[in-house]
């Protein structure tokens, strides 16, 4: 078995502040050369300077947590100092969560955590909240409005920040068993475009998507698509949408080309890496979560105070530069991005050690549909998927539902492929049926009356539809508002509303 290295933060400006005070509390009032011998003992600490312990010192005497006695070279204990150090014994944050109600019913449906919403939490985000889409209509102090939404295509998963990151050498090796799979399921075929490797990049595009295969692990990945997506925003004055994983990044934009995306990533400056990133970050919703989080650490703000974004932006613009904006910085580095590893990556590929390849085919690869089809619905049909969709439109057609004549009250079972839209009731000749899945269901009227109305409105294709494992009126009502370019589309939008269904359901 092989353990991962541990992630080591080393120089933490917050914690140092909080034992410098801590020592100021213990003392009374501590001479600043022994305070500076006192961290210097520690490992973690062996590598600070003395002009960022002094930048520590002052910054905590600026916001009165202690007193520095410059003349004395004494640091001295303050009544703030002191309900400072009690509010931050401990250094883990308090994780909030919004509870989120639907807009409509005024229900609560879940909850998401503050990373998340930081991440994520603006009006008009999708994101998946017990098997199904939700739209944020309005985002209150404590909770979270939102709508349903009628697909998935760029539904973002709620669990998405409690995934581990998957590391370089775990990505790698990942990949190259990945290559004794090629003749099965969705890799088949992959051997007729190309292989990635940790010693080739391949550039495919699809639309407006590029897909970059990479197989660098999370943190590489994450980094180096902030990286490229900053240097076009810069270069060409359009805006970048990106989505990674451990073995790929996609970009979405416009007016670019494969050859602009090869020309930034082999030209990127290694010397000034640290500089785009931090110019990437510091505008995301992503930084002004860390900041808060540090900016409580450093008792610039109150452990318990709750503040809006625009609150806080304002906050940051005033410390900039400072301790707080520096840890900020330096906790994404380390929690979020591999800053190191991807140096040493864009390293090889200046020497030519990596090569960035382009991918000129009319169809993408197997692998990128693997990376796309989270996010583009029509990206490709493979063969396996054919016979997949042959399967499921068989077992729909086949499966038998009960019409009910909503003016007499007379029952028909009737198989999908078997009903015609211009059956009339037998018994009075009425032509308004509602739609039934199981005899429980027709003790509800309500939904027989709606399923009534979306069969007159819809037709067979309802009935189709409905058909489907797990899949409410409601869900049915929303795949029937979509257009779909062909039957295709529309049976793999009703498989994953199959899936999620019947996973709502089991909970």
């Amino acid at each position: 078995m092989k353990l991962e290295k541990p992630e080591v933060h080393y120089n933490a400006l917050d914690v140092l502040a909080n034992q410098i005070v801590g020592m100021t509390l213990e003392y009374g009032e501590v001479d600043i050369d022994i305070v500076w011998d006192t961290i210097k003992r520690s490992y973690i600490y062996k590598d600070l300077t003395y002009e960022e312990f002094l930048n520590i010192i002052n910054f905590l005497d600026s916001i009165k947590i202690l007193i520095y006695d410059k003349e004395n070279k004494k640091l001295i204990k303050t009544r703030k100092g002191l309900f400072y150090f009690l509010d931050n014994i401990s250094m883990i944050p308090d994780e909030k969560s919004y509870d989120v109600y639907d807009i409509t019913t005024g229900q609560k449906i879940g909850i998401l955590h503050e990373e998340f919403v930081a991440k994520h939490g603006n009006p008009g985000t999708i994101f998946i909240l017990r098997g199904l889409p939700w739209k944020i209509e309005k985002i209150e102090k404590k909770k979270i409005l939102v709508g349903l939404e009628k697909d998935f295509e760029s539904a973002i998963p709620s669990w998405e920040g409690e995934l581990l990151p998957v590391p370089l050498e775990v990505a790698q090796e990942a990949q190259e068993i990945k290559r004794d799979l090629l003749n099965f399921d969705e890799l088949k075929n992959q051997e007729l475009y190309f292989y990635p490797n940790k010693d080739n990049i391949y550039i495919e595009q699809y639309r407006d998507w590029f897909i970059i295969h990479s197989p660098f692990g999370s943190k590489i990945n994450d980094a180096l698509s902030r990286l490229i997506s900053q240097i076009l925003s810069e270069k060409y004055g359009i805006v970048v949408g990106i989505k990674t994983d451990p073995y790929r990044i996609m970009l979405k934009a416009g007016y670019i080309t494969k050859e602009n995306i090869k020309e930034v990533i082999e030209n990127i400056d290694l010397d000034n890496v640290e500089n785009i990133l931090e110019k990437a970050m510091v505008n995301t919703d992503l930084f002004l979560w860390k900041f808060s989080h540090v900016a409580k650490r450093f008792g610039v703000i109150r452990k318990d105070a709750d503040y809006s974004k625009s609150t806080l932006r304002r906050i940051l613009d005033h410390l900039i530069n400072t301790p707080v904006y520096k840890e900020t910085l330096n906790e994404l580095f380390i929690e979020k991005l591999d800053v190191k590893n991807l140096k040493m990556i864009l390293k090889k590929i200046k020497e030519g050690k990596i090569k960035v390849n382009i991918v000129d085919r009319e169809n993408i690869s197997p692998l990128a549909i693997l990376g796309l089809e989270e996010y583009v619905s029509d990206v490709l049909i493979s063969d396996k998927w054919r016979e997949v969709l042959k399967l499921v439109k068989e077992r729909i057609e086949n499966t038998e539902l009960i019409f009910v004549c909503m003016a007499c009250g007379t029952k028909y079972k009737i198989k999908v492929k078997d009903y015609n839209e211009k059956f009339k009731c037998k018994k009075c000749g009425g032509q308004y049926f509602g739609v039934a899945k199981s005899e429980k269901d027709l003790e509800d009227e309500k939904k027989l009356n709606i399923t009534a109305e979306l069969l007159r409105n819809y037709g067979k294709k309802f009935v189709f539809i409905y058909a489907g494992k797990g899949i409410s009126y409601l869900s049915a009502k929303f795949l029937l508002k979509k257009e779909y370019k062909n039957e295709d589309e529309l049976l793999m939008n009703l498989i994953e509303y199959e899936k999620r269904g019947m996973k709502f359901a089991k909970r």
